[in-house]
């Protein structure tokens, strides 16, 4: 009898693929300029995405075999603590694995990208493009990173204008190091005479109750944010968000000493959104809660 055919495999079933995971935390409400960041708990995904944003992610916790693909490549690895991927904007790109991980996303606006680099970093040619980079080693893009989660967890009494800081430095390395543009020098630098110096510091003292950013002290002076920060440190020798920081800590010893003005108005006239905010950073800076130092005093 003659020997029948084995029968033929089945086709290999499509993958069953899920919505992306909801973030945890988002600086998304702080509206940053440029940036968003967000943290994520996932457990066992497989989803596809098409970021609009330049996205880099940090494993926080977790090791997990992770699955890529994207541009019609494949590429898998073991993800650890540490371990970082930097997806540019654009393409279509398929993520799986099993297993528990908790990442830091930084989410960078192409055209805050695209800012940064023609207006504060030489570049030797006119395009660059972001390197899909899966799974590196990056101490410093960790350590920014790992700052911009911490101000978004606490909302510092300068937040909006550190994380503008932390977004420049971030485009600023990320072109660096994960582009293909070869990048002829640093920001390129602009004096701050003391005329403009001035400027800077009345526009910082009428608006510490605003929303500070770097963006807007820098177009009050007619300069880049970059070059702003950059010159402003040189001169007064501490960044602009540590500067404002101790303006508005200045000013609430001032009127918790002077004055008998509630805690929800001094919060108010410092910058900060409530009472328990202001409580929290005041004690923060000084050691003491604001009643005690109104008491002390």
């Amino acid at each position: 009898m003659p020997r029948q055919p084995s029968p033929a495999p089945a086709p290999p079933r499509a993958p069953t693929l899920g919505s992306a995971p909801q973030a945890l935390l988002s600086s998304r409400p702080l509206a940053w300029t440029g940036i968003v960041v967000e943290l994520y708990r996932v457990c066992d995904v497989d989803y596809i995405v098409t970021p609009s944003e330049h996205v880099v992610s940090l494993f926080l916790r977790g090791s997990v075999d992770l699955l890529q693909q994207r541009s019609g490549r494949e590429v898998q690895r073991v993800m650890r603590a540490g371990d970082i991927i930097v997806m540019p904007a654009g393409e279509p790109k398929r993520i799986c694995h099993h297993g528990p991980a908790e990442i830091l996303k930084l989410k960078l606006a192409p055209a805050f990208v695209e800012g940064v680099a023609f207006d504060g970093v030489a570049l030797r040619h006119p395009r660059f493009d972001l390197l899909d980079n899966f799974g590196t080693r990056d101490p410093r893009l960790e350590a920014t990173a790992r700052q911009l989660l911490d101000e978004c967890s606490t909302q510092g009494l300068a937040s909006h204008v550190y994380a503008d800081a932390l977004a420049n430095q971030l485009a600023i390395h990320l072109l660096r190091n994960h582009s293909t543009a070869a990048v002829a020098r640093e920001c390129a630098l602009t004096s701050l005479p003391p005329y403009r110096l001035r400027r800077a510091l009345d526009y910082i003292h009428d608006h510490l109750a605003d929303e500070l950013t770097l963006a807007r002290i820098a177009a009050a002076l007619a300069m880049s944010p970059c070059h702003f920060a950059h010159e402003f440190r040189r001169a007064v020798g501490v960044a602009p968000h540590q500067y404002i920081l101790d303006q508005r800590v200045q000013r609430a010893k001032r009127l918790l000493r002077d004055t008998d003005l509630p805690l929800i108005e001094i919060a108010h006239r410092v910058g900060c959104s409530s009472p328990s905010h202001f409580s929290v950073l005041f004690r923060r800076s000084t050691g003491y809660p604001p009643k005690h130092y109104r008491n002390k005093a």
